[in-house]
């Protein structure tokens, strides 16, 4: 493994990003919610679809993967990437906004798990993490701004006593990616991601 390729894979992909939006939030129609668990040499993706911005649960679906790359921070592409696209891959609809368990370019290289999802599917992505993965958190109050060297890659929300730090991958500005996370937010994240991750648990328990 040569990770300083792999870094170089990801630089070219960073390339590709597009903080412009493709759709105004009123267009938008359809959320979809990543998330992923592991159990034991396997790694179960979960994808929910859900109407927007009503928040009605439309359909599910999941796929279990062999894993095959190490957990190396900063590296999760080259191990959740394409079992998360193979999961989410046929929920896409136009005017689909997928919500990932990851980072969008609040990542060193600019190349987090959701980044690698927008451009394999060429479907605007939006980064969600509990921690700072990359960045400096600006300024005071329930939502702050998160910036590498002077420019805007993100935000951190405080919601109900904990903290979210939000992304884009590609295809969405930060602040579209901000608005929309905060018209779907649940107790502690975004309504699909947790409902990916309630669906990725049932089917662990099922399955361990």
């Amino acid at each position: 493994m040569n990770l300083e390729e792999l870094k170089k894979e990801q630089l070219k992909i960073a390339e590709k990003v597009d903080l412009r939006d493709r759709y105004r939030i009123e267009e938008v129609k359809f959320l979809i919610g990543v998330d992923q668990t592991f159990l034991k040499n396997s790694v179960i993706s979960c994808a929910v679809k859900f109407e927007f911005p009503l928040l009605r649960e439309l359909e599910r679906t999941f796929s279990v993967d062999e894993v095959t790359f190490p957990y190396i921070p900063t590296f999760l592409m080259f191990r959740e990437g394409e079992p998360a696209v193979k999961a989410v891959r046929n929920l896409i609809e136009d005017r689909t906004v997928i919500i990932v368990d990851g980072s969008g370019i609040a990542h060193p290289r600019r190349c987090g798990l959701a980044t690698y999802i927008a451009i394999k599917t060429d479907t605007p992505t939006i980064g969600i993490t509990k921690r700072k993965l990359f960045g400096d958190v600006v300024g005071e109050g329930e939502i702050r701004e998160l910036r590498s060297f002077n420019e805007l890659i993100g935000f951190c929300l405080r919601w109900k006593g904990s903290e979210i730090y939000i992304s884009p991958g590609s295809y969405i500005s930060p602040k579209t990616a901000l608005e929309i996370v905060k018209m779907c937010m649940g107790k502690k994240l975004p309504v699909p991601i947790e409902a990916a991750h309630n669906f990725g648990q049932e089917i662990k328990r099922r399955t361990a």
